[in-house]
């Protein structure tokens, strides 16, 4: 369990930390830039996402298993 929860909360810093790379590398509005900033959100929405279910499957499983 420990490590689900470890693992969750290193997705969720880590696309906290993609958002923050792409507010800090826009400043022109080039095709490529257009690209990389839509991967770069997509990426982070979509580790925030996973890292967050992942949190909630563990939580709970956790309470589950105190109950029983």
């Amino acid at each position: 369990m420990l490590k689900r929860l470890k693992i969750s909360v290193a997705l969720i810093i880590l696309g906290n930390l993609l958002y923050f790379a792409l507010s800090f590398f826009s400043s022109d509005n080039g095709n490529f830039q257009e690209f990389t900033s839509g991967l770069l959100l997509g990426l982070s929405i979509g580790i925030n996402i996973v890292g967050i279910l992942l949190l909630l499957y563990t939580i709970v499983r956790y309470n589950k298993d105190r109950k029983q």
